[in-house]
């Protein structure tokens, strides 16, 4: 960052990565919950010989004990996507070669429509509206791919482009 020292910066990185530890940390508790919770089910299921009914005091929550095991899955897949605190350089490092290309493609173009913006702030709205050139990106790819990463970065360069803060139309669009 500008303007800080060494000292500094090292002191932003070391607090952004415990943060992002214990973030891991959370989700990787929430992840072995779900599976002794499930370990415990399948035992009492075995016990029984699944002919048997379960035991009184064990209801059958299959669908909600699946459900938490495949929540706790979905946050280990995403563990780096919400981690607090990354600065846009740091997100900025952390995308693969494809992300970054289309990273860069769209910073230079937001970096232009800032300077036009800029240039155009005295003149009427009318050109204003006229000189706006929307980018427009269909970014594929299977689950996995890094596309709400991407997407959490090209947010923190909004951010940082025009200082209010911009708001996601929806997890990952």
């Amino acid at each position: 960052m500008e303007g800080e020292t060494m000292e500094e910066a090292f002191r932003c990185h070391r607090e952004a990565s415990i943060c992002g530890i214990e973030n891991h940390f959370n989700k990787l508790q929430k992840l072995l919950e779900a599976e002794r919770n499930w370990k415990k089910k399948v035992d009492a299921r075995n016990k029984a010989g699944f002919t048997e009914e379960l035991p009184n005091n064990m209801e059958d929550d299959e669908p909600p004990l699946l459900g938490e095991i495949m929540e706790a899955v979905a946050a280990i897949a995403d563990m780096h996507i919400n981690v607090p605190n990354l600065t846009l350089e740091q997100r900025e490092a952390m995308l693969n070669v494809d992300q970054k290309r289309i990273f860069d493609k769209i910073k230079s173009h937001l970096i232009s429509q800032k300077e036009r913006e800029v240039l155009l702030e005295n003149e009427s709205s009318r050109l204003r509206l006229d000189n706006i050139k929307p980018l427009r990106m269909f970014i594929s790819g299977v689950g996995g791919t890094g596309k709400s990463f991407l997407i959490e970065a090209i947010k923190c360069l909004m951010d940082d482009i025009w200082h209010p803060k911009s708001e996601l139309k929806g997890k990952t669009a």
